[in-house]
């Protein structure tokens, strides 16, 4: 790890307000409003020192957030929309260094504005189930980057990492005491691995579905209990990349003109696999 010197000074104000109102016994509305800071870490400095360029600085957000619960005796749902404003948010970049570690930097204004929703759906003694989604706008604003020889104004481009859509599901099955069966889903959309929009970086969306089991052993001797459980992940052996690294290099053509080129690495994911365990409780 480099030596060198980080001269920062970082005074805090991190207020939060919000309001909640019950309309009866099922309905319950809220909004709150919230005031965050984030300091950039140790290896934030390193590698913006590293590579001669500007040092970072400070992430500031304000956060507005509306919601709706819902709660009966068989159904429980939750929506939050959320409006996240910042300045100088530290964003992957989608590079890593040399220790393999994912470098961030500060990319001007940005935002995330999104609506979440869950929900638990008892439909019956032995049978449950649990939907939950994420759709987002995840904007950087007018982001500017050093490209093809100058600095170069992006527009409006998708923050790295951020897809605009998440869902899950979980199936749970009860048919005896002590015993369940959970079919857990899991779908992640399409996203860039960097700031830049470029076709090279998009990671594809996947769909992927994990089974597992789980059996209580309530009266067993000399314990509490045990409990057995038996995981298959990735029941429908899918092949999926859910995370990777993209940079960027220069080459000069021959008239001298100076050309941003790509490169990405991926990290695929294990097709079907199994796990079994047992834990002893005391």
């Amino acid at each position: 790890m480099a030596n060198f010197p980080i001269d920062a000074d970082f005074s805090f104000f991190n207020p939060k307000g919000g309001l909640t109102y019950q309309i009866n016994q099922k309905n319950q509305l809220y909004g709150s409003v919230a005031v965050a800071h984030r300091e950039p870490s140790r290896s934030d400095y390193e590698d913006a020192f590293e590579n001669g360029e500007k040092t970072p600085t400070e992430e500031q957000l304000v956060d507005y957030e509306l919601g709706w619960r819902f709660k009966s005796k068989k159904t429980q749902v939750n929506t939050n929309l959320y409006f996240m404003n910042y300045k100088d948010q530290l964003v992957l970049t989608g590079e890593i260094d040399e220790e393999g570690a994912a470098i961030r930097k500060n990319s001007g204004e940005s935002y995330r504005l999104g609506l979440e929703v869950d929900a638990t759906i008892a439909v019956n003694k032995w049978l449950a189930i649990r939907p939950n989604i994420t759709v987002s706008q995840n904007k950087n604003k007018d982001f500017v980057a050093f490209y093809n020889g100058s600095q170069q104004n992006f527009g409006n481009t998708d923050i790295s990492f951020s897809p605009a859509i998440v869902a899950g599901n979980m199936i749970r099955v009860s048919p005896v005491k002590n015993f369940q069966l959970n079919l857990l889903s899991k779908y992640v959309g399409e996203q860039y691995m960097s700031n830049l929009e470029l076709e090279g970086s998009k990671l594809d969306a996947y769909f992927i579905n994990n089974f597992n089991i789980q059996y209580v052993w309530a009266d067993a001797p000399l314990f509490e209990e045990i409990v057995f459980t038996g995981l298959i992940n990735n029941i429908f052996d899918v092949e999926y990349i859910s995370n990777g690294y993209f940079y960027t290099y220069d080459v000069e053509n021959d008239n001298g003109s100076i050309q941003t080129l790509g490169g990405a690495g991926y990290y695929p994911q294990a097709t079907r696999n199994y796990l079994v365990g047992a834990t002893l409780k005391f």
